[in-house]
């Protein structure tokens, strides 16, 4: 039989065997990319790849896109009455003051959720006398330019006693610097270039890549687009905390960042920032960005309360940077960040300058030019009229509702926390019903809730607002949860079917008809009228 064998490969000729050496590499290619993130997930990929190309079946995707679509634009426009002061031309004649204020006031009027406190909106206080300070600062000084140091001399005191005062809270020593921005994705953007340039100058890299968690924000991902640094990406636990031997194998001379959360967005998870360090003591090109756009001015006032135990910001040596927004839990105008570095040798690589322009010497120390000085003026008066007292009263307020909401969602048969949340922010989920169901309910009952995948989930933002009913929150997600679970045909519809099938497409990586309807929304900001 051995003879048989041999005459039977020797009558092959060269090219067939090359044949059968194309076809099991080809085959083995298929499968393992089909085995990879799961048969499920790459079958449906598939078949909207499929969709994609077929005739009848591309045009069927494409109507239901454009149904999509206009589901989400109506949606822009949903429970507001007809519009009578559209402005699509600068008039010819200018409207008097008292018209200009009505209509203003009129769309004020139309922030029930919000006013009801049902609806955070981003806005994490509601103290009337924050406020008043707030916006007289804002109104005094919005005619004023950061960019003009010289000529706005109180301006520029502000913002760098308000980067003094960030870095002191975080536990920077006296060498510790940053730069204020518009938000956290400046702050963001901004890390991302220092570190990229760093490397570059200094450690020779140039094919930069940065380790961000799953859970890290999206801005992280923008920033790679515009920076050219290759995101690389590790995992998370089952406590929604980044994987930290995951971390370990994936860095590499090309690393020139590595990312922490403090908290997550998502899930308000704090990730374990002193693991990281460890990781990094031999890789000296790496800096180690904390995101603590969320919880930069809450979590040091919890620690000093006695509610957080461990660390997460410069007092950990090895921590280089952290992005912190002073108008989420600073309280401060809209448009007020920080991005903070542990020594002015890092902040140098996020300055840009330029000596060639015919305008003169150029150089601006972040991504904007100018600067309005409204929101640099509302955060220093915030800090200077609150104190640390002040900041520990509201820190108190918001750890009570916080706490209460901990505790209502574990008393609630059916739903559970996404990890061990800490601060900010609470995810919830369900093994048993659709937690986007819950979501539907929830709205129903008027409150707005933010719906996440990966996994499916929805979460609530805490923040230290009087109007906010904690007792009453939880006492709905409990009607809701009853609801979904004794009647679930009732939510069939709505936007639980949305994004049910978002994150199935999501998980498939087959984005592309999603990014679409994105696109479609984004457009439909700028409608200055309902589609038709």
């Amino acid at each position: 039989s051995s003879s048989s064998t041999s005459d039977f490969f020797s009558q092959q000729p060269w090219y067939a065997w090359v044949e059968h050496v194309v076809v099991i590499l080809g085959a083995a290619y298929v499968v393992r990319k089909i085995t990879k993130g799961g048969i499920l997930n790459n079958i449906t990929r598939l078949t909207i790849d499929a969709a994609q190309v077929l005739p009848g079946a591309k045009q069927m995707l494409e109507k239901e896109q454009r149904e999509a679509i206009k589901s989400v634009q109506a949606g822009i426009f949903e429970g507001l009455e007809p519009d009578e002061n559209i402005l699509e031309e600068i008039p010819d004649e200018g409207l008097p003051a008292d018209k200009v204020m009505e209509i203003l006031e009129f769309w004020r009027s139309k922030e029930e959720g919000f006013r009801t406190g049902k609806s955070f909106g981003g806005i994490y206080t509601d103290y009337k006398d924050v406020e008043e300070v707030e916006k007289k600062a804002l109104s005094m000084y919005c005619d004023s330019n950061g960019l003009y140091p010289t000529t706005f001399p109180g301006l520029r005191k502000m913002e760098a006693e308000i980067v003094r005062m960030a870095c002191s809270l975080l536990h920077g020593d006296k060498d510790s610097c940053g730069t204020m921005t518009s938000g956290g994705t400046e702050s963001i953007l901004c890390a991302m270039k220092t570190y990229r340039d760093r490397a570059n100058i200094e450690f020779g890299v140039t094919k930069p890549e940065m380790i961000v968690p799953e859970t890290a924000h999206a801005a992280f991902i923008k920033g790679s687009h515009y920076f050219g640094i290759k995101v690389v990406y590790a995992d998370t636990g089952s406590d929604s905390r980044v994987n930290l031997a995951k971390v370990k194998k994936l860095i590499n001379r090309n690393t020139v960042m590595v990312v922490g959360s403090a908290p997550s967005f998502p899930h308000g998870v704090i990730d374990d920032i002193e693991g990281l360090a460890e990781i990094l003591k031999d890789h000296p090109q790496a800096g180690l960005h904390v995101d603590a756009c969320l919880g930069g001015f809450i979590l040091p006032w919890l620690q000093q309360l006695g509610h957080l135990k461990k660390n997460f910001d410069f007092a950990i040596p090895r921590v280089t940077s952290i992005s912190a927004d002073l108008h989420k839990y600073g309280f401060a105008p809209k448009g007020a960040s920080v991005v903070l570095y542990k020594n002015s040798s890092y902040r140098k690589h996020q300055y840009f300058s330029y000596c060639h322009w015919s305008g003169g010497l150029y150089c601006s120390p972040a991504l904007q030019g100018s600067r309005g000085g409204g929101p640099t003026a509302g955060a220093w008066a915030v800090f200077a009229h609150m104190g640390k007292n002040g900041f520990h009263e509201s820190t108190s307020h918001y750890h009570r509702a916080y706490s209460t909401i901990v505790a209502g969602v574990d008393s609630i048969e059916g739903i559970r926390t996404v990890g061990r949340p800490e601060a900010c922010t609470i995810a919830y989920t369900s093994d048993t019903l659709d937690i986007y169901k819950v979501a539907d309910a929830m709205l129903e009952r008027g409150w707005t809730v933010n719906r996440l995948q990966k996994p499916r989930c929805i979460n609530i933002q805490v923040g230290s607002r009087r109007n906010f009913d904690a007792d009453a929150y939880v006492e709905a997600l409990r009607e809701s949860v009853v609801a979904v679970r004794e009647n679930p045909e009732n939510y069939e519809g709505g936007m639980a079917g949305v994004y049910g099938l978002a994150n199935t497409l999501a998980e498939a990586n087959a984005t592309a008809p999603l990014q679409d309807i994105l696109a479609g929304y984004m457009d439909a900001l700028y409608f200055t009228s309902p589609p038709q």
